[in-house]
């Protein structure tokens, strides 16, 4: 993007009525060659030309910005006024290029969907202005372009002057990404988002043979009975941090489910040993890291690696890394980080990851499991409060739990098989309040066709759960009604096949799917499962079901609040989450 950003810089000049054309600008170092007639033949507005000069002194190399205009203009032009036509030929230079990139693929007979490019230079400047809302939370502005189309099912839009076709409902998702690998491939519109994930992620390889090969690999690390042997550590998280409610008036269920998915991650993924000042750092560090990921400022800014989020991408590599030379000498531990450490191929026992490999997808887990997790339990805590039959029935639930099984400890095999309302609770959830943005990013590598427009090669692909969600037919009611944490929360339509969802995504689709969907799946149920069985009852503090506001910015929505909650009645704790409520 080095016109883009030139442009940026002259447009920052010329707003301070510094000089574009005669001072060295040392913090542009090239120019290629084909981008120095940004006038696109217009001899008027001349040519710009970077040249690198030395000081005489030849302490210091710099490069000198020149402007070829009409010796007229320098004399009686001010500062401003020739940086301003210096910026006009570039923004038109840039126009002409983006017309090109945007135009149809003349070899197809279908059609752009419909949607608005937006400026040509960065693009939909309402991604920027307008991204979330208090009303409906982050996402917002995806929502707002299908609204304004005939088909809200796929659209065009334009981020960082790249175009982009966003699709939902499942028959689009499924005829855009069944190309994976083939006609399309995942990638980054920004180098700083994969530098914060790490590039060997499996979110990011682009090689079918060899993003196969990890997800065997790390999937080694994720099976059903690696799960089995986590659930008494997530039964403990879990009920260390119930037991801190009873010791405030007030709870925000944010922190603390929050906290229960960062012990998951460093206790369970990565299996470190953290005391309890290093606790904190580590959550601190955590929450640094996922702020980057979706802050613009952060990913935009040069120097990624120096900025808060880039400090603790470092802090928790080295934590991996530390944990990887303690496996090597001690052997296996149990934790997911040690299943993919010891993993090998069953196609070709000689192959194991790499120690890259290793950390890009453990942060991958602490991320899909922790982040998804945690904002999936502060929905639920919320819709709960604002719904209390569900909660009475959660607890029914579990009571019949306990009727059948006594005060075993709690395993995935019960929860998933005697705990149907339980799952709907956690699926209700998350239909309503999915993913807010696109996930990973892909693009076409060949023009392709869905619902009958065309998508050019170039162009960034992408799906929205929430859209998906959303215009589901089998759930859809007018009014909107049914994406409502309020008035359409019914876990019920997912026990009868006439009512149950029929469009349900949020772990995404494809070969991507999400790996870390079964421990997300028992970290919610472990603690929603405790919750009922331990809390007698609550109430929520700032929201109601005529006045429910979100956070702006998130990567799936969460109330503004976090949840705040005073229950009347907690059980006392044990190993396995006794019930019979005592005053607290």
């Amino acid at each position: 993007m080095p016109r883009l950003n030139l442009a940026l810089l002259l447009l920052l000049a010329s707003s301070n009525g510094v000089d574009a054309f005669s001072p060295p600008i040392s913090s542009i170092h090239s120019l290629k060659q084909s981008s120095s007639s940004f006038a696109s033949g217009d001899s008027t507005l001349g040519r710009i030309i970077v040249t690198s000069t030395k000081s005489r002194n030849h302490d210091n190399d710099k490069t000198q910005l020149k402007c070829a205009l009409p010796s007229f203009l320098t004399k009686v032009a001010s500062a401003p006024v020739r940086n301003t036509l210096i910026i006009g030929s570039a923004a038109l230079a840039i126009y002409n290029k983006r017309r090109k990139v945007t135009s149809p693929d003349p070899s197809f007979s279908e059609p752009l969907p419909e949607g608005d490019y937006g400026c040509p230079i960065i693009g939909n400047l309402r991604m920027f202005t307008q991204s979330g809302s208090l009303e409906t939370g982050p996402g917002d502005f995806f929502r707002y372009q299908a609204s304004r189309v005939k088909n809200p099912s796929i659209f065009k839009y334009m981020f960082l002057s790249k175009p982009v076709v966003m699709v939902s409902g499942l028959k689009n998702v499924k005829a855009a990404f069944n190309t994976e690998f083939k006609k399309i491939r995942t990638g980054s519109l920004l180098k700083s988002f994969s530098k914060l994930f790490g590039e060997s992620s499996l979110l990011f390889i682009t090689d079918t043979e060899k993003h196969s090969y990890l997800r065997r690999l790390v999937g080694q690390a994720m099976t059903p009975e690696a799960i089995n042997m986590a659930m008494p550590a997530l039964v403990k998280g879990a009920n260390e941090q119930i037991d801190l409610i009873k010791e405030q008036t007030n709870t925000t269920m944010e922190a603390t489910v929050t906290n229960f998915t960062l012990d998951v991650a460093w206790r369970t993924i990565l299996g470190l040993d953290l005391k309890d000042d290093e606790i904190e750092e580590f959550g601190q560090k955590v929450d640094d890291w996922i702020g980057g990921i979706v802050d613009l400022r952060t990913l935009l800014l040069p120097g990624v690696r120096f900025t808060k989020a880039g400090k603790a991408y470092a802090y928790l590599v080295e934590k991996i890394e530390r944990k990887m030379d303690d496996l090597s000498k001690n052997g296996p531990d149990g934790s997911t980080l040690s299943g993919m450490y010891f993993a090998q191929d069953e196609e070709d026992p000689t192959k194991k990851m790499s120690r890259e490999e290793v950390i890009s997808n453990a942060l991958l887990l602490i991320l899909a499991g922790s982040e998804t997790a945690a904002s999936t339990l502060t929905v639920a805590s919320l819709a709960l409060g604002l719904n209390k039959d569900v909660f009475k029935k959660l607890k029914e639930e579990q009571l019949e739990v306990i009727a059948k099984h006594g005060y075993e400890e709690l395993t995935r095999e019960m929860l998933d098989k005697d705990c149907p309302y339980l799952d709907a609770v956690i699926k209700e959830t998350m239909r309503i309040k999915p993913l807010a943005g696109t996930g990973a990013m892909r693009f076409a590598e060949e023009t392709i066709v869905v619902d009958g427009a065309q998508i050019p090669k170039g162009h960034g692909v992408a799906f929205n759960l929430y859209l998906t969600h959303s215009n589901d037919p089998a759930v859809k009611v007018d009014d909107n009604s049914h994406m409502d944490v309020a008035k359409g929360y019914r876990p019920e339509r997912w026990l009868n096949h006439d009512t149950k969802p029929t469009e349900f995504i949020p772990f995404g689709y494809g070969p991507r799917y999400c790996l870390g969907a079964n421990l997300a799946l028992a970290e919610m149920k472990a603690f929603l499962a405790l919750f009922a069985r331990r809390v007698e009852d609550f109430e929520l503090v700032n929201m109601t079901p005529e006045n429910v506001t979100w956070k702006k910015a998130s990567i799936i929505p969460k109330p503004s609040d976090g949840a705040v909650i005073t229950v009347t009645g907690l059980s006392k704790a044990n190993a396995h989450g006794a019930v019979g409520a005592v005053p607290v």
